[in-house]
């Protein structure tokens, strides 16, 4: 399984200005409306069965959660699926609060 950091992923972000970086928040839908990444796409960890289809197969992800284990999780079960997913370990636990968006 891929994994970056949270300070890889940031660095990704700021060089991706053209095209934003797919990044999947496996949080539940409180917590990510508690605040999450600027165009993070909120896929909470116990719908993904379901709600994968709506997920583009091709396209690099980046999957974050709190504190990186659903984020592993959920790279483990999409991976089983051809999905192209990469871990990020550390989470929004350790997220500096830029480019964060609150609903």
């Amino acid at each position: 399984m891929k994994r970056v950091s949270i300070k890889e992923l940031k660095k990704l972000i700021e060089l991706t200005v053209n095209e934003p970086v797919s990044i999947i928040d496996v949080r539940d839908v409180d917590e990510f409306a508690a605040g999450h990444i600027v165009n993070a796409k909120n896929y909470p960890l116990s719908t993904l069965p379901e709600t994968m289809t709506e997920i583009n197969r091709e396209q690099p992800h980046y999957v974050i959660c709190q504190h990186g284990v659903r984020s592993e999780h959920a790279c483990s079960f999409l991976e089983n699926y051809g999905y192209n997913v990469v871990s990020v370990s550390e989470g929004m636990s350790v997220w500096d609060g830029k480019e964060k968006s609150y609903r």
